[in-house]
Order: C-alpha cells, then structure tokens, then sequence
C-alpha cells in the first residue's frame, strides 16, 4: 500500500477549518502492479471506452501509455520536448516583470524542476496530480499521485483502481494541484496504435531472421533407432542456433523463400514511417531527431519546433501563476505584485548597445540594481581620492 498524507497549514481565517480537517485526512492508495504483457490494439480500444463511459475509469487506459513508453524513440522524443522546458531558467518578476534576484531561492530548488516535468507529463499522458509536501512554511517536496487512482472528470483520488468514490482532491488546493495541459486524452492517445504496429514489424522481421538469416542444417540419416536420431538433434542443436531438423535418408525437404520481397523494405520502412509519425506528432516535424537533406529544411523544421515550446512554455506559465504562485502567497513567500516568469536571455553586446542607446536618447542613468541584474555582476563604488598638499602643488 502506498500512503498519501495531506497537510494544510499556514492558511489564511476563512480557510482554517478546511486546514484542520485537511490535516486529518490520509489515503491509502492500492499500489498498482504493472503489468508486463504486452498490449495489443484490441487493449487500446477497451482503454479508450472505458475512459470515456459515463462512470470513467483511467487505470488501464494508463497500462497502456505506460506499455507504449518502453519505445525507445517515443521515449526520446517526449523527454526531448520536456527538457526544453525543465532546463529553461524561471525567476520571481514583479508586475511590470522586472527579475527579483533576490525571491529566486524560492524556486531554485529541485521540487520545482520536478513539478515542471511532472506538468508537462500532462500533455503526454492526458493529467497530473501532484501533492505538494510540506515542512512548516516550505515546500520540501512534489510527487506525482499514480495517474491510475485518478479520476480527472470527477475531481477524485481513489483508493483502488475500481472504485466509485473516493477523495475529492479539489477541496485541497495547497496540497493536491491538478494540471492538464493539453486538450482530449493525452498525445499518448494517437501515438500508442503506432507503437503497436511498430512492435509487431520488429517481431516479424526477428522471425524473418531466424528462419531465413540463417541457413537451416539438415541431417539425413539411415538408422530408424529412436536414440541415434535424439543423439543427432542434439548434436545439431549444440552446433550453434541455427534451425535444424533429423529427417530419414528417404525423406524430401523443400524450403521456398519469397524472392519478391526484400525483409528490409518490408520491416525496417514500416519502423522508420511509424518514428517519423511519431516525431509529427510530439514535435511537430521529424528533422532535428534525424538527419535532414538541407539547410532549409532543417530552419523550417526547427522553427516549428521553437513554435511548439513556445506555446508549451506560456501554458506552464498560465499554469504556474494560477496554481502554484496563490500556495506560495499563502505560504508567505511571494506578495500580490510578484509571479512567476521566465528568464530572458540577450547577447551582452546587444544588450549594451541597447543601453548606450536609451541613455543618450532620452537622459537617463542606468542604475545599480539595473546593472547588477542584467549583467550579473556586482557593483561597488570607486574609493574616493584624497587629496594631499603635494598633489595640490603638481596640480
């Protein structure tokens, strides 16, 4: 069993009574054992309708998502697409979306790099619940309640996969945040047929190889004694593993292999279509997970790509200042003027003629913290001369 404690503190009046009996609740969770039997499309149908009947139920239609993720490409494709979101650099901004330096510690911290991949997740995997665990007035921790004990159409943590009912995780917004970043069911929805079909064209072509990669041994013997012929098998057998049989001298073997087909252009070209599908589908295009033909193409692919984690990287913003910045307000560590943005990057050259700029144009002075925050450097004031009777005389 897996257990869930929820806590709620440092809330403000007319919320305290939720805090307390938040405080009480704990959810034993069945842990899920995942299967390891492979799923086929018939199993991705049942998923499907029994995620969306009238009572839903998520568990199995997440077996399969979880099945179609030991796909190496599929694997690498979404960590591509969450990576470039995990990696970006987010800061506290006041409302006119200056850097405060200072409140960056808040979020500089391992929960929040765990919350953002949990938050993209969502997009692949249709939701994420996340539990936020607490010490006092710090977040220590976020992990991700199993997707399988969700029920995201009635707001519900249930214990086991099959129930009915079970907690209403809205009731607690500073513990249980629930996100969902794209329309429908997940991505993971269209790209599991194709995972599928890619499966059965690796086992095909496995054994297309068995059978005709290597040449089949063949023995051909006159005794009709029952042990000679198991001596001869397995004489066979301890030869390697090729296919072999031990047939009478009598005996007519014919083997046809189909000539008009080439294993390779069967088997591989249906692998490397379904990649490409799934690259269109996660990423947009196809070019910056394999090698592209020229260099325009590969700019065009990769503006798309840069489209694609745009959006991705506004929608986390959406969701980061509509769910986590009210927790950290009433936490005490963000006022109502300060939210959550991401850091831009400029070319210090740029920026500075920029600067150089500005002044000349309309008069002002940059100031200190100005400097120190776009630049990354520290400031500090040049000591004053003192002037001495000798240096008055030479001047």
């Amino acid at each position: 069993m897996e257990n869930i404690t929820i806590n709620n503190k440092a809330m403000p009046g007319n919320t305290l009574e939720l805090a307390k009996k938040a405080q009480e609740i704990t959810l034993d969770l069945a842990k899920v054992k995942q299967s390891v039997y492979r799923r086929e499309i018939n199993h991705h149908q049942r998923a499907r309708m029994m995620r969306q009947s009238a009572n839903p139920k998520t568990y199995l239609q997440q077996e399969v998502y979880k099945d179609a993720m030991m796909d190496s490409h599929l694997t690498a494709v979404i960590e591509n697409r969450i990576l470039r979101i995990q990696n970006r650099r987010f800061v506290i901004t006041n409302n006119k979306g200056v850097t405060i330096s200072d409140k960056n510690k808040i979020i500089e911290k391992k929960w929040f790099s765990d919350l953002l991949r949990y938050l993209m997740e969502s997009i692949f995997f249709e939701y994420s619940l996340m539990q936020i665990l607490k010490e006092g007035n710090e977040i220590k921790a976020v992990r991700n309640i199993e997707r399988a004990n969700v029920i995201p159409d009635t707001g519900m943590v249930v214990k086991n996969i099959t129930d009915d009912k079970g907690l209403d995780f809205t009731a607690f917004p500073d513990d249980l945040l629930f996100a969902k970043l794209h329309q429908g069911h997940g991505l993971l929805e269209k790209a599991v047929p194709l995972t599928i079909l890619k499966r059965h064209s690796w086992a095909s072509w496995d054994e297309f190889e068995q059978i005709f990669g290597i040449p089949i041994r063949i023995a051909k013997i006159s005794s009709t004694n029952d042990k000679v012929k198991q001596e001869v098998a397995q004489w066979l057998e301890q030869m390697g593993k090729a296919s072999h049989a031990v047939f009478p001298t009598t005996a007519e073997i014919e083997i046809k292999e189909n000539k008009n087909q080439d294993a390779f252009q069967v088997f591989f070209k249906k692998i490397e279509a379904v990649d490409s599908q799934v690259s269109i589908l996660i990423n947009g295009q196809t070019m910056t997970v394999k090698d592209g033909s020229s260099k325009s193409q590969a700019e065009v692919h990769e503006r798309t790509e840069e489209e694609i984690t745009k959006a991705d990287l506004k929608n986390c913003l959406f969701w980061l200042n509509d769910h986590l910045v009210p927790v950290l307000r009433r936490l005490g560590h963000l006022s109502e003027e300060e939210r959550i943005g991401t850091e831009t990057s400029t070319d210090p050259l740029e920026r500075i003629k920029t600067d150089q700029i500005l002044m000349k144009s309309s008069g002002f002075r940059l100031t200190k913290q100005y400097l120190e925050i776009t630049y990354g450097a520290e400031l500090e004031e040049k000591p004053k001369k003192i002037k001495t009777p000798q240096s008055e005389k030479k001047n």
